[in-house]
């Protein structure tokens, strides 16, 4: 078996697709939590890359940045989705009362 710190590309990992389990998160605790623990169990980067010796993991501390980037682009796009669904209701119901007002011209 070669050595994994001689292996290519053992730092690349693949895109990743948020899933229920990590979308669920109520807080960025509970997100870095769920995403440390999906690349914790990763037979593939379990193979390729070294542990830490002291606390035993395999990503760093880049990664965990952008898991916290990660986890607040993910927040900005549920806020944006509620604001959008509050304006479509506005409009609608602000569309109701225009179609009910008499045709004065």
């Amino acid at each position: 078996m070669k050595k994994p710190a001689l292996r290519k590309n053992r730092f690349e990992k693949p895109a990743f697709i948020e899933t229920d389990w990590t979308s669920s998160s109520k807080n960025v605790g509970e997100y870095l939590f769920r995403r440390i623990s999906l690349d914790q169990s990763n037979k593939e980067l379990q193979n390729v890359r070294p542990r830490h010796i002291l606390s035993q993991l395999i990503i760093n501390s880049t990664e965990i940045n952008e898991y916290v980037d990660d986890y607040l682009l993910m927040v900005e796009k549920r806020n944006k989705n509620k604001i959008f669904s509050k304006m479509k209701t506005i409009l609608s119901i602000r569309n109701s009362m225009v179609s009910r007002l008499p045709n004065i011209f």
